[in-house]
């Protein structure tokens, strides 16, 4: 099935929390998956924890639907444009409870998809699996469903990426590790995008020498890269990096005025009553 499911950052560290705080006698928990539908591809980008349980006699499963009711309406006063996409389960592999499970969602929205999380990490990673229930069988005979497989990216807005390079250099330094300044990041995603273009012009080259097999997926991205550039001579190109550098630089000195302010106001308030009773 060409569709694709396109997972933030936020929504795993919501299912990895969710599992840790769990209770002990639950080996697994599943939840409401919260997002944007498009022609090809399903944005997640929100997500709630479902309470549910597992009758020990005939393996039922019983979803506290009101409670998950509840929590939709919640998140939908916040996020308006947020509609449920689907759910999600932590586990290995696609267990006997996914059927009534996705039955449930898929009153609530239509081709519900079933996000697998491994957060025992069984490989020695967190595998990240999605699957869309399709139906089969012989017409006017037995009928059945299996969970066909999907593709799964991770994306992620500008402030997420921020927050996962400061994770991914807590890998490499020890103690505290603190966000960086507005201007280190703007050389460091320089030095980013500089690293990338070297690597999209080595393939070019690459290719214009017959080095390597053209692809005409690549050759329609650099297309629109190519189109997306605004036309503007070296001079204005400067100019308006300067320009931006400015304001960066004007909002840096505000923000930090402003924090010695409010440094200073507190201050004063603490020093005001010892004041007071010296007098």
């Amino acid at each position: 099935m060409a569709l694709t499911v396109k997972v933030h950052p936020t929504v795993l560290f919501q299912i990895v929390n969710a599992y840790e705080r769990r209770n002990l006698d639950r080996t697994a928990i599943l939840g409401t998956l919260l997002g944007s539908v498009d022609k090809n591809s399903v944005e997640v980008t929100n997500c709630f924890v479902v309470p549910h349980s597992i009758s020990g006699a005939d393996g039922t499963v019983c979803i506290e639907m009101h409670l998950a009711d509840v929590m939709y309406k919640l998140n939908k006063q916040v996020h308006p444009s947020e509609i449920i996409v689907g759910w999600w389960i932590t586990g290995y592999e696609v267990s006997s409870i996914a059927v009534p499970i996705n039955d449930y969602y898929a009153r609530q929205c239509q081709n519900p998809i079933q996000l697998l999380v491994d957060t025992t990490m069984k490989t020695g990673k967190m595998n990240i699996k999605a699957f869309v229930q399709v139906d089969i069988g012989v017409p006017e005979g037995s009928q059945g469903a299996m969970f066909s497989p999907v593709s799964v990216e991770i994306t992620q807005y500008p402030p997420e990426a921020v927050a996962m390079k400061t994770l991914q250099r807590a890998r490499s330094i020890q103690g505290l590790v603190e966000p960086l300044a507005e201007l280190p990041q703007v050389i460091e995603s320089t030095v980013d995008l500089d690293e990338m273009l070297t690597v999209v012009l080595n393939y070019v080259d690459d290719v214009i020498a017959d080095r390597v097999t053209p692809d005409n997926t690549v050759g329609r991205s650099l297309l629109k890269l190519v189109q997306a550039i605004p036309k503007m001579t070296s001079a204005d190109m400067e100019g308006m990096m300067n320009s931006n550098i400015k304001d960066l630089l004007m909002s840096m000195y505000l923000s930090e005025l402003t924090r010695v302010q409010i440094h200073l106001n507190e201050k004063l308030a603490m020093t005001s009553p010892n004041i007071s009773n010296l007098q």
